[in-house]
Formats: C-alpha cells, structure tokens, sequence
C-alpha cells in the first residue's frame, strides 16, 4: 500500500494527514505556535517551534512512519525565513501579515512598475511580499545577507531540515525570479546582492531530495516533492487546477479567485497564477483578515464565533449595519495597509444579532468582491463555487457563502484542503501522474447547496452597501 503524508505550516499551527493511493485518510494531527508581534506592523514567528510543531505531530500520527512512501508540504507565504547554509534560522521569520516594509513596497512601485514583465505574473507591490521584506533587512540588518545566507519560505525551510536541501518552488518565490525563466528579477538585481542567497528552484510536484540519513524526523530515503504555497495546495485539493471553476478557502485569511483558461493581460488589482506556475491559470486573491476578524469580534462581544455565525441570519430581513474586516488593512483588491476596519449604519435599533450578521457577512462580501473582479478578468462564468477550509464544514456557512455568491455552494468533505493538497504533490512527485489528475481521485465527498433566491437577492442589497462604504474608506 502507497501512503502519502501532507504538511501544511500554517499561519497558526501545522496541520499533518496521511492518505493512501485510494484518497482515503488514515491519520491526522496538528500543533499550534505562536506568532509574536514586538512592534507596531511587526509580525513574526520562530522557525524553530515549526520544527517542534513537526516533532510532534509526526509522533502523533497513528501511523508507522516507515510505511510513508511520498511526503509533501505546503505553507504560509510570503514568510521570509533567512538562514545559514546548515539552516539555521538567523532571525525570526516576518509572515506575510508583517507590514514593515511599506515603504519599500511604495518604492518597488515606482522603481518597477510593470511587475507582470519582471516578475512573469501579475502581483501587486505590497508589504506583504518578499522583496520588500528583503528591502527592509538590507536597510535595517544587513550582515545576515550574506553569501552564505538563503532566503526561504516557510515550507523550504521544514524541507531544508527533512532533505538538507535548499529549494522552493517559482510560485512561493515569486520576485526573487522570473516565473518562466527561472532568471533574477530586475527587482531582485537593484537590490545588488549575491544570487546565492536565491534557492534552487523547481515545479511544486517535482522531488526535491529524499529524507536525510540522520534528519530528527522521518525514516531516510522518502521521496520529498518541492512544495507550494499552502493556498495554491488548497485550490489543488479543491479541483480548481483540474477545470475552470471559482472558489473560496477560508482560514485566518480568506484566498477567493477563479481558475480560467487564459489570463489577462490588462493591469488589475489581483494576482495571477500563471501556467509556468500551476496547471492552469488562476486569477485570485488574498483578504488580510476573515476567521481572525470574526475571532476578533467573538472577543469583543465576550462571545464565539459559532455564536456569531447562528445569530447573524436570526431576521430575514435586509440589514443596514455594514462592517469592513480591514482590522489590519486589506489585500486584495485594495492593497491597503493603511486602512482600518469599521461598523457602518448602526443605531439604537441595531441588536447583537444584527452586530453578527454584519460581522459574518461583511468577511463573506470580502471574498464576493474578489471573485466578482476575477469573474470580469476571466470572462469566466462557473455555475459552482468550490468551498474549502474548516468553516465550511457547517450548513450555515455554506448557506452565507451561497446567499453572497449567488450561487450553488461545493463544500468538501476534508476540511484540511492545504494538507490534502500537499499529500497530492508527495503522490504527484513520487509517482509521475499529474497532480490535477490526482486531485480528482483524492478530493473526497462533496456537499452541495443553493440559497433561495429571495435569500441571495437580500445579500445582494447589502453587498451593495458595503461597496459603497468601501469606497468611501479607501478615498
């Protein structure tokens, strides 16, 4: 029997399952770490509690390791990890929710202008991205770019200590290089550092190496695919690589798009995954706050998110309270770090119910505005929306998301779609079969659901709303 293990290092815990060559799961297990916020936009992890979390979610899988015939991991990106050449971590890594370097993204932006001709796809400047996060270390700590550094992602760096190699994939390495050429950017190359700080660079579903005689980890010689962004491994999972559809995974941050036949080529505010890339493009987004932001309120009104969720489709009626989660700015489509949440039309008729429908719905508007712009870009128009990630295991989410998509609802039965798609890479990598042809075989049950029409022409009416309270948040 074939096993496959995913790893997906998340925003907040690493998520580990094991499937076999039929799809099934066979173990599962996840640890948390902690992110660390030192100084205003300052957001930063400890690449050494990924490794613990790996520890320790591998001793806890119900499995015989040495059974594992193909590993895959995925995660959060862009999160800079620098290390040495044994890689050791040389500061802590800054997520992709770190927003220091915004002036050096407002540099790179005036600098480098055509991002689509350096970069070989479409990605707005912003603080989020790696190469103003290297901008802002070359300027504030330039010993630890060094020839003998390397600039990895999260998951390059779990890989590094599982194989002892240096590699990522061109998609997680976005502006370093070129996505088709594989070449350093212009952007790279105006920074005048050595391009060995740069990893190898390979397709996601390749083998990067085997596990390491002597790693802490896993048995040696287990096949190690390169890895991808934990977000394209979700919309891997999600059938979205397999045949033009739209989706939606939620976590922390919601990422929203639509997969096409061919891209754009005008400019927009939204990324694109082009077919260098991935097997087919996409065209997406990331929201900056969706399962946080509703955390957040959870906290503010000494409630839970569950509670949240029941209470806000308590009235059938159109609501006038609107809120925007931009609690910590907002990326796509405004990529803005500047702007702040707010709660809109409240008044001293507005309850708690009404508090946690806008809540609710203002994070599933996020995803709406997203997808109604991928929609214009791609003149695709799916008749489903795929959903993915734990919230959409519950009918009532599935019921929001339908009501603001206007739309019929797929949610699938894993709730863990990043780790599955991991697992599909380890497959892909190990066995030669394409990983969007794998992903139909391993995507699991699904359930289907469509609001009433009454129900998505109400979500209608406050989508409308809450447009308009964007823009009168962003000018």
């Amino acid at each position: 029997m074939q096993i496959w293990l995913g790893v997906d290092l998340g925003t907040s815990a690493l998520k580990a399952t094991v499937i076999n060559q039929d799809g099934l799961v066979l173990a599962r297990a996840s640890a948390g770490y902690e992110t660390h916020r030192p100084n205003e936009n300052w957001v930063e992890q400890d690449p050494r509690d990924w490794l613990a979390a790996l520890s320790k979610v591998l001793t806890e899988l119900d499995i015989d390791l040495a059974e594992i015939t193909g590993v895959g991991i995925v995660g959060q990106t862009p999160t800079l990890v620098v290390t040495d050449l044994l890689g050791n971590p040389l500061r802590p890594a800054m997520t992709w929710q770190d927003t220091r370097s915004q002036k050096e993204a407002d540099l790179f932006a005036v600098e480098i202008p055509d991002v689509a001709k350096d970069f070989g796809l479409s990605l707005p400047w912003a603080p989020s991205g790696i190469l103003p996060k290297v901008r802002w270390l070359k300027e504030h700590e330039p010993k630890i770019l060094q020839k003998d550094s390397r600039l990895l992602q999260a998951k390059d760096f779990l890989l590094f200590h599982l194989t002892g190699q240096f590699s990522s994939d061109n998609w997680s390495s976005k502006g370093l290089i070129h996505a088709t050429t594989l070449k350093p950017t212009q952007a790279w190359k105006s920074l005048g550092l050595p391009n060995e700080l740069i990893p190898a660079i390979g397709k996601p579903w390749e083998v990067a190496g085997a596990t390491s005689v002597g790693n802490k980890f896993l048995p040696a010689e287990i096949p190690v695919a390169i890895g991808w962004s934990d977000a394209l491994a979700g919309m891997l999972a999600l059938e979205v690589f397999s045949k033009p559809t739209a989706f939606v995974i939620s976590g922390s941050s919601d990422i929203a798009g639509i997969s096409c036949r061919k891209l754009s080529e005008g400019k927009h505010n939204l990324s694109t995954v082009p077919e260098s890339c991935a097997p087919i493009p996409v065209i997406f987004g990331p929201t900056q706050s969706s399962g946080s932001a509703i955390s957040w309120a959870a906290d503010l009104f000494n409630s839970t998110p569950e509670e949240l969720l029941s209470k806000s489709l308590e009235s059938s009626n159109a609501h006038s309270e609107i809120f925007l989660p931009y609690l910590a700015g907002e990326r796509a489509p405004i990529w803005r770090s500047d702007i702040r949440a707010l709660f809109a039309g409240l008044s001293h008729q507005s309850k708690f119910g009404d508090i946690a429908h806008a809540v609710i719905f203002g994070v599933g508007f996020t995803a709406r505005h997203i997808i109604d712009q991928a929609k214009s870009l791609s003149g695709e128009l799916p008749s489903t929306v795929h959903l993915g990630g734990a919230s959409h295991q519950s009918k009532l989410w599935r019921d929001i998301r339908s009501r603001i998509l206007r739309s019929e609802v797929i949610s699938f039965s894993e709730s863990d779609s990043s780790s599955i798609g991991a697992a599909i890479l380890a497959a892909s990598a190990a066995s030669g079969v394409a990983p969007e042809v794998l992903a139909l075989k391993f995507s699991g049950e699904k359930l289907s659901f469509t609001a009433t029409t009454e129900n998505q022409n109400i979500a209608n009416i406050e989508y409308t709303k809450y447009l308009e309270w964007v823009e009168r948040a962003i000018h």
